[in-house]
């Protein structure tokens, strides 16, 4: 099964969990003063020819881009920032998206767990990353995994994630599961079957430190 890029999963997510309508207050006063709402986003990002008219926050998002508005509606609401630490912050939009990309978008969008800063982190959050016996430059993956276990979002075949990439049907799977988390019914559990995988890629790393979303 192929990838699914990031730029759709940001588009399917925005669909399915009907965020638009959800968020429209927010979204009007945004829109009213797209300076101070993109201030703390612009304030992490390298890129030196942000936009407010066209709105433009990534090179390489522009308004003819098909995702275009879903990526900026996502970064509005907080949900994604890109890859703020490489230069010129690229969204990298057909990227095919991670697993534990996948489950920090989800999981956001549907308010299961808002992100943190590493500063923010408590003790308890810490746990995770005893029980994923994740490494520093991980951060930010046990707390996102050990919440989605508990949610029943995600069934491990082992303590660890997969690095793969998720396909557009897993995905509608994730989504399908936090509608059911929303309205308060049984999820069904997502299984992992490319966990024997993890560890062996190169691009890990830089995802793991600058999560891209």
């Amino acid at each position: 099964m192929m990838g699914l890029s990031r730029g759709e999963a940001i588009d399917l997510t925005i669909k399915s969990l009907d965020l638009e309508k959800k968020n429209q207050e927010f979204l009007n006063e945004c829109d009213r003063d797209l300076e101070a709402c993109t201030f703390a986003f612009s304030s992490r990002s390298n890129f030196a020819e942000i936009s407010l008219d066209p709105l433009i926050l990534y090179p390489d998002v522009y308004p003819a881009y098909r995702y275009y508005r879903s990526i900026n509606l996502a970064t509005k609401l907080d949900l994604v920032r890109g890859y703020f630490e490489e230069g010129n912050s690229p969204f990298k939009p057909e990227q095919a998206i991670t697993e534990v990309e996948a489950l920090k978008l989800v999981m956001g969008a549907s308010k299961v767990m808002n992100w943190k800063e590493k500063f923010e982190l408590s003790a308890e959050d810490s746990k995770s990353w005893i029980k994923f016996n994740l490494s520093g430059q991980q951060w930010w993956y046990g707390r996102y995994l050990l919440a989605a276990v508990e949610k029943g979002f995600w069934q491990s075949n082992t303590d660890r994630p997969a690095e793969g990439t998720m396909s557009r049907e897993e995905f509608l799977k994730l989504l399908e599961n936090a509608n059911k988390i929303v309205a308060g019914g049984q999820t069904t559990s997502l299984v992992d079957s490319q966990v024997d995988t993890y560890g062996q890629g190169e691009g890990m790393a830089e995802v793991s430190v600058n999560t891209g979303l």
